[in-house]
């Protein structure tokens, strides 16, 4: 069953498309956007100190309060999610606002989340990847903090290498073969596709 968590902050564009067929379940806030953009979720889990009186009066009946301090909204939420029997989690609305907890929603790509926003969909790297794109076509890959790598089929290929956390795995591109195979041999990596400005300095 896939399912779809929103946060609490501005939803993309695709947000019907995404919540289509799937399981919808807003963390705290992110009940009031789903209900702004006309989509009524099946659940809103979290301690609801985000939630409005209106919409918390209007959702009585999908309320999972959760009122634990050691995990953030959207963990309490796609953990609640996967209890439900969801196996392919994606998570809007999950960046832009605090950086803290923009960075430790980072996380939950290595729990086999999908984070997706208006411009990007971050996958974790488990074993390897595959990228099949236009030639030219940007992505990045970001060790946390370091992890051993090969890539193949890129502009800028790796055999082996380790990668620390920092600029050198930004901005590759798929090579003129249109597909792209990365392997991770050790560590965390994560995948960044989407919408890249190339801008340089």
């Amino acid at each position: 069953m896939k399912a779809l968590v929103a946060g609490d902050r501005p939803l993309p564009a695709d947000i019907a498309e995404l919540a289509r067929d799937a399981l919808v379940v807003g963390a705290d806030g992110g009940g009031e956007r789903l209900l702004a953009a006309a989509i009524q979720p099946d659940a809103v889990v979290g301690d609801m100190d985000s939630l409005s009186v209106a919409a918390q009066t209007q959702l009585a009946d999908r309320l999972v309060r959760d009122d634990d301090p050691g995990r953030s909204d959207l963990e309490k939420t796609v953990a609640w999610a996967r209890a439900q029997g969801a196996d392919a989690i994606t998570v809007v609305s999950w960046s832009g606002g605090r950086l803290d907890h923009t960075l430790a929603a980072l996380a939950l790509a290595f729990e086999g989340v999908v984070l997706h926003d208006d411009r990007f969909r971050v996958t974790a790297v488990a074993g390897s990847a595959k990228i099949t794109a236009e030639p030219g076509t940007l992505f990045s890959l970001l060790a946390l903090p370091e992890a051993t790598i090969s890539v193949s089929g890129a502009r800028w290929e790796l055999a082996r290498e380790t990668l620390a956390m920092g600029a050198r795995g930004l901005h590759n591109e798929i090579g003129t073969g249109g597909r792209v195979r990365i392997e991770c041999h050790s560590g965390k990596l994560l995948l960044l596709e989407g919408n890249f400005q190339a801008l340089h300095d």
